[in-house]
């Protein structure tokens, strides 16, 4: 009688072949299998699946090693298998190899477009904290919300009416022992938001209007508004870059915590720029300069982002943001300059 340890050895070493035998057929399996793409515009696209992302499809074949294609284009799809290949196991080649088709998918539409009311819409909502523990340690908390509309005229796709609203709020301290005592200092206490409104006028020029309030504890702002139209213009649309300029003037109401108050007019002259490098980063950047109408003082606002996608919706965002009124408030500094980061998710 053979004993049970005898018995699994031998059972091991007759499994063994099958198991070598099965791992190199299910890539060359994988390998046969073939996808013809019928895509919107008419044209169809044959080749191999080498990865699907949640928006694009990425294939390869004989002309191109990965091609891209976007999701939104494909109205359907086929999966193929070569002449004398199994599509499953337990399938007999006596599939007629005149046809080179032994499955077929039925066809995929593209996702269904989402309800009329969200279609339009996108948004973005991120929090960051910043720390240092030393002799002094500093927490710094800060999140900003982002919510735009964007609707293609009927009469042209290509030109829009766009809304974007943006709100941030920060609030940071500096707790510190001196003599004994434990202190606590604040030092970020300011939160603000902004609506811009812009039409297409043409493909290229566009108009605008901008409203904005907020306020500034340690800048020693109380509350401050501003309104502005102005005329733009797409000096570069590209599908991984983006470049717009604008002219404008700027009302802006301010007041300030030692009871001073100030109303003049700006003019204003801004730039931004979004630039895709790869499929997961990007890089965006606005400046605005307002010199006041009288042409001795001025103020200017700056941001650049440099945002990484970690996963789908999930980024994060490494941001530097600069500041600088000529005229600022009594005992207040003239230039702000801030370094965040911060983790987002989009919606």
């Amino acid at each position: 009688m053979m004993c049970p340890g005898r018995r699994i050895l031998n059972l091991l070493r007759h499994a063994f072949p099958v198991a070598v035998f099965l791992a190199c057929a299910v890539p060359a399996l994988s390998r046969a299998e073939n996808v013809i793409l019928y895509l919107k515009s008419g044209d169809k696209i044959t080749g191999y699946v080498v990865s699907e992302y949640t928006n694009r499809l990425v294939l390869s074949n004989s002309w191109v090693k990965e091609l891209s294609v976007p999701l939104t284009e494909i109205a359907r799809r086929e999966i193929t298998f070569a002449p004398g290949s199994n599509q499953l196991a337990g399938v007999t080649n006596h599939v007629p190899v005149a046809t080179n088709l032994v499955g077929k998918l039925k066809a995929q539409m593209a996702p269904p477009a989402p309800p009329t009311l969200f279609k339009h819409w996108k948004g973005t909502a991120e929090v960051g904290l910043d720390l240092i523990y030393n002799t002094s340690d500093q927490q710094t908390y800060h999140g900003k919300f982002t919510l735009s509309y964007e609707l293609p005229y009927r009469s042209d796709p290509k030109k829009f009416f766009r809304n974007t609203i943006d709100y941030s709020v920060e609030y940071g301290k500096i707790e510190q022992t001196v003599n004994g005592v434990r202190q606590t200092v604040a030092s970020a206490d300011k939160m603000g938001g902004s609506d811009k409104t812009s039409f297409d006028i043409t493909h290229y020029w566009y108009a605008y209007n901008i409203a904005g309030a907020g306020n500034d504890r340690i800048q020693k702002i109380a509350v401050r508004g501003e309104e502005g139209p102005g005329l733009g213009y797409h000096l570069i649309t590209r599908t991984n870059l983006t470049v717009n300029l604008e002219s404008g003037v700027d009302y802006q109401i301010q007041y300030n915590t030692d009871d001073t108050h100030s109303r003049d007019l700006f003019f204003r002259e801004a730039e931004d720029f979004t630039w895709k490098i790869s499929d997961r980063t990007t890089l965006t950047e606005k400046a605005e300069f307002f010199p006041r109408i009288n042409g001795r003082e001025y103020r200017l606002r700056a941001e650049s982002t440099l945002s990484y996608s970690l996963w789908r919706y999930v980024y994060l965002n490494f941001t530097v943001r600069d500041s600088h009124d000529t005229t600022p408030v009594a005992d207040a500094k003239a230039n702000e300059l801030e370094i965040h980061s911060a983790l987002g998710v989009k919606f």
